[in-house]
């Protein structure tokens, strides 16, 4: 009876000295990893260890909480763990609750930047240079800019194909609304322009402006004379620097002083507001731009009035 009765004693005894240590566990909150990285075979206790260091005593703590909350599977990928506690983690990596990434195609980049961006990403580049888009043979500008999200090891031709798909909705909306006095032949057309627009562009207001300047020169069988064009002829090798000989270069076919018409693709990811005004501007009563401040050009009808600007915002110098 006197060992029952001990017998008894220690085990609610020992289930209280369990209890603070237990909740003390699964309750600990890890303050200093922010990502967690489960691989396909990984094991729940090697996936915890990287957070906290499991020694026999807190692998049977473990083991308990496993059990008792009936965890069957963990799931690989990557998960945000900062400053969750050890319960939240294992029902995160349980539940599948996977880290999100995201990936932003910027405004006025371009393939070159992209490629970059690609690389120091965690998707899995099966879209190199946008070969997994069919339509055009030149690839350029064929995205619309936007912010994305995937999660880790994501293939890149989900994110490229969604945005292109994206663009080619948006321009056969935009399209519908062309006005006849727009000379752009095709959308393809439209997306070139867009591009020269969007690296032009001090600011989203003067865009339509700017796109009208073009139009009218594109009606006067005029050159362009974009600087922009000429630098994206240069890249990826481009010094930062125009100089004459490349204004003058005729053997570079993005070079829209030496030739005609628009160049051979578009230059850049293009901007919603620039699509927009490539395909729904009209030709305006101006032929020349000059930058007057960082952000904004000041709109000429005639040679002469753009020399008088140039002249006057001392950049003939």
């Amino acid at each position: 009876m006197r060992l029952l009765s001990k017998f008894l004693f220690i085990i609610p005894t020992s289930f209280l000295l369990l209890v603070g240590p237990y909740f003390s566990f699964i309750n600990f909150k890890n303050t200093e990893k922010n990502i967690l990285y489960i691989e396909k075979g990984d094991s729940i206790t090697a996936s915890l260890n990287q957070i906290i260091s499991l020694n026999y005593f807190n692998k049977s703590l473990l083991k308990f909480y496993i059990s008792s909350n009936n965890i069957k599977n963990i799931k690989a990928g990557e998960y945000f763990v900062k400053n969750k506690n050890i319960y939240e983690i294992i029902n995160d990596i349980s539940n599948g609750n996977f880290y999100k990434r995201s990936f932003t195609i910027r405004e006025g980049s371009n393939i070159y930047d992209l490629k970059t961006n690609l690389s120091k990403s965690f998707l899995k580049n099966d879209c190199e240079m946008l070969s997994c888009i069919n339509s055009y043979k030149i690839k350029e500008g064929l995205l619309l800019p936007d912010t994305y999200f995937y999660y880790r090891d994501t293939k890149s031709s989900e994110i490229i194909l969604s945005s292109n798909r994206s663009l080619n909705s948006l321009m056969d909306k935009l399209w519908i609304n062309k006005p006849d006095s727009n000379p752009l032949k095709n959308k393809y057309e439209a997306l070139i322009l867009a591009s020269i627009i969007e690296k032009e562009a001090g600011n989203n207001d003067e865009k339509y402006l700017i796109s009208g300047v073009f139009l009218n020169r594109l009606n006067k069988k005029m050159r362009l004379q974009a600087d922009p064009t000429i630098i994206y002829g240069l890249l990826p090798n481009f010094d930062g620097d125009i100089k004459k000989t490349d204004i003058l270069n005729k053997r570079n076919i993005y070079n829209t002083y030496m030739n005609n018409g628009l160049p051979p693709s578009p230059i850049a990811f293009a901007s919603k507001s620039s699509i927009e005004a490539a395909i729904l501007a009209e030709p305006n009563e101006y032929l020349f731009f000059v930058a007057d401040s960082a952000s904004s050009h000041y709109f000429s009808k005639s040679y002469k009035e753009h020399k008088e600007a140039i002249n006057r915002l001392g950049l003939d110098k």
